[in-house]
């Protein structure tokens, strides 16, 4: 699937502005404040019905009016155009079509296409919290997968059902009124699991090639699921007796404390498989491994008994000057995890590595290659690892990506690519003024409803 054109009217800094893209590689170049990041979120809001900036779709109408729409056209594998239009307006809700036809729910939205984005807050996925991995998991299963969201819905809907139970045992209420829930919560939690699972497996896979493929120096990483199903083999009938021998201690917290809502994904740095435990390169210390120095012809004496390197105290801490210097660290038995000991550049690689390997497993499920949107992913990548990320996005379909410097992509990657450059016409830059309180402005005309 390829984005052809995007109109957006009063959306952020648009107020109203039609950019056309190509197929491929397309550069969208511009100084901050000239609303790259806004194409992007406009493009994604249109495709599925929400900012991943924000809850609050408010904030992305420009101040002043009082709606924002946006218009997309797509061409599938076959040439085929379909027109995408979403409006909002406060206290009007949402309204979408497809081809001109109303789509009822976003879920049906988000299952006529895939798409995959890149923003800041992306990073996020790696440096956050376990419940954002679950929920970017989930909602990229439930896009590929309507018994995958059932699943996912089931589970929410039983889990706050059982919870509410286990808080009334908390307070006085008969435990055997657990029974019914404990069953229907096992049901459902194995059912996701497994689904999860094997999710996760397919994943895995695609993630270690792309991630290993971005890395110059021939690292390897792996994608792992961290879950507690996994004890008792996503069993609905092992996970029941497991709820039976911890139910004291859930009752105490008024919480369901074991199930498929405590699963982790984790980015890690491994080995090659067979391999001895790789190593990290150690920092050397003050004063080893200077440079010889130039030959000199004079004899030399005998060389001085070692002596104990000399010791100096910095902030009253003794510092060894002169030692050994520091040797390879291995990797931990399980890997090192990016979450904790990744630098930034390393954690944007797992995140568009996590993203490739989602684009390649749903072209593989659903035989559409959806288009990634990637906002300033340069920036704080190494040459050696933009020069194989764009060599990559090659065979990835179409990407539209942002940056404020052209300088990061080689004059023969701008040739072969779609170059947007930054302001646009109808687009609010830094310093215009924006529109008139609601207030002061006429209503809008009939043709520029939001929808």
């Amino acid at each position: 699937m390829v984005v052809s054109s995007l109109r957006l009217v009063n959306f952020r800094s648009y107020c109203d502005t039609t950019v056309r893209f190509g197929p491929g590689l397309n550069v969208v170049v511009g100084e901050n404040a000239t609303g790259k990041t806004n194409l992007l979120e406009a493009a994604w809001f249109a495709l599925r019905g929400s900012s991943p900036r924000t809850r609050r779709d408010e904030k992305l109408i420009t101040w002043g009016e009082r709606f924002a729409r946006v218009e997309l056209e797509v061409e599938d594998g076959d040439a085929r155009v379909q027109q995408v239009d979403v409006g909002f307006a406060p206290g009007q809700g949402k309204r979408v079509r497809w081809g001109g036809l109303e789509i009822a729910s976003l879920d049906d939205l988000r299952g006529r296409s895939q798409v995959f984005i890149f923003v800041p807050e992306s990073l996020l996925l790696v440096k956050g919290s376990p419940a954002r991995r679950r929920a970017h998991l989930d909602a990229f299963a439930a896009g590929l997968d309507p018994q995958y969201a059932a699943a996912a819905r089931d589970l929410a809907g039983v889990l706050r059902q059982r919870n509410a139970q286990l808080a009334a045992v908390k307070n006085g209420a008969d435990p055997a009124a657990l029974d019914p829930w404990d069953g229907q919560f096992a049901r459902v939690a194995a059912e996701l699991g497994r689904r999860r699972r094997d999710l996760v497996d397919g994943l895995a896979a695609e993630f270690a090639e792309v991630a290993s493929a971005l890395a110059p120096s021939g690292e390897r990483f792996a994608l792992r699921l961290t879950a507690q199903l996994a004890s008792v083999g996503y069993d609905a009938d092992g996970l029941l007796e497991e709820l039976r021998a911890r139910r004291p201690g859930e009752v105490g917290r008024g919480l369901s404390l074991f199930g498929p809502h405590r699963d982790d994904i984790k980015f890690l740095e491994v080995g090659a498989e067979g391999a001895a435990p790789a190593a990290v390169a150690g920092v050397a210390a003050i004063g080893a491994a200077m440079p010889a120095a130039a030959a000199d012809t004079t004899p030399t004496a005998a060389p001085p008994a070692v002596e104990e390197p000399i010791r100096v105290a910095v902030a009253g801490i003794p510092t060894a000057v002169g030692g050994p210097t520091c040797g390879p660290v291995e990797l931990p038995r399980g890997g090192r995890d990016l979450r904790l000991f990744g630098s930034q550049g390393e954690q944007r690689v797992a995140v568009l590595a996590l993203l490739l390997a989602e684009q390649r497993l749903a072209a593989k499920r659903s035989g559409q290659q959806g288009p990634l949107f990637l906002d300033d992913v340069m920036s704080e990548l190494d040459d050696a690892r933009r020069r194989l990320l764009v060599r990559m996005l090659g065979t990835a379909g179409q990407a539209i990506i942002t940056t404020t410097n052209r300088q990061y992509f080689t004059d023969a990657e701008l040739a072969e690519a779609t170059l947007v450059e930054l302001p646009l016409d109808g687009s609010l830059a830094a310093g215009t003024a924006l529109p008139a309180p609601d207030d002061e402005r006429p209503a809008a005309p009939p043709d520029l409803d939001a929808l």
